[in-house]
């Protein structure tokens, strides 16, 4: 993340020059695994402390949340539902995950960004397992994806998926760091916006994690977030990035795609022009 070329400049500086703006993203919210390890299986003086033992999946699996740039709530549902022991390691995914979050503000360099991008991540892991362990009778993956549904509800007339909105404003008030600058200015953003209208709260919270120009020049998925959505829906125009995410919301979609139409030429794809202060301002950033 932080290795410099000949002119001293970033591979994130560089990719932001040239308009890779995913890539700004993915290397900015990189996380190792040696930090996932170092809350999983703490050493002293070399040896592993506590009788607990883990697999390796599961390290694999909290790097997967923690260093990835994509903390849609659907997102995180799908992947909690593809992890098996998802249910059986709750406390110990949970426990992790607050600690890294809690290390971002409580170090010499804190990191508001990275906070907020792990709070919203624990949130949302939180509120799945509360939702499975209340469906008893349904498996972990299928109690999970239930509740996917659930807050992916579209009903007609609405500009956006409702519950989804609602999900994530919630988590954004949730966030128990309330004097960070950088919150503050979110939540005063999202207060413009009625709930259920555009800008929607994920727009907000994309454009704040990860900059205006992913938002500008991205296209994301209408069900997971994923910011390379090349499928549409052929009538109304909605975004997908995957048959996966098609197939998921097809029993929702049907019922609001004609309401839909003509309606979903999304604020993250809508303007790809780069104003000549931006240019300048990125040139101005790489001394040739």
């Amino acid at each position: 993340m932080y290795s410099v070329n000949s002119i001293g400049k970033t591979a994130s500086e560089l990719a932001a020059f040239v308009g890779h703006h995913e890539c700004v993203a993915v290397i900015n919210n990189h996380i190792s695994v040696e930090l996932i390890e170092e809350f999983l299986r703490p050493k002293i003086n070399g040896e592993y402390v506590g009788g607990e033992e883990y697999p390796d999946e599961l390290a694999t699996f909290i790097h997967s949340l923690c260093g990835s740039h994509e903390v849609h709530p659907v997102k995180i549902i799908f992947r909690f539902s593809k992890y098996p022991d998802s249910i059986t390691y709750k406390k110990k995914i949970l426990y992790v995950i607050d600690r890294i979050f809690e290390r971002q503000l409580r170090c010499k360099e804190s990191n508001e960004i990275m906070s907020l991008k792990l709070w919203l991540i624990l949130f949302f892991m939180r509120e799945t397992a509360k939702y499975v362990e209340s469906n008893p009778g349904k498996s972990p993956e299928e109690a999970s994806l239930q509740y996917a549904r659930m807050i992916s509800a579209w009903n007609e007339g609405d500009v956006v998926r409702r519950p989804l909105d609602i999900l994530l404003r919630n988590a954004v008030v949730a966030f128990p760091y309330k004097h960070s600058l950088f919150y503050d200015t979110l939540v005063k953003s999202l207060n413009k916006s009625p709930v259920g209208q555009r800008p929607s709260a994920y727009e907000y919270i994309v454009q704040s994690l990860f900059g205006q120009r992913i938002v500008a020049v991205c296209q994301f998925c209408s069900v997971c977030g994923h910011p390379g959505a090349k499928k549409r829906c052929p009538q109304c125009k909605l975004s997908y990035c995957s048959q996966e995410c098609q197939k998921f919301d097809w029993p929702i979609h049907k019922k609001v795609c004609t309401s839909l139409n003509g309606n979903q030429e999304l604020a993250t794809g809508t303007n790809n022009m780069i104003s000549m202060d931006d240019l300048q301002a990125q040139i101005a950033q790489i001394d040739v």
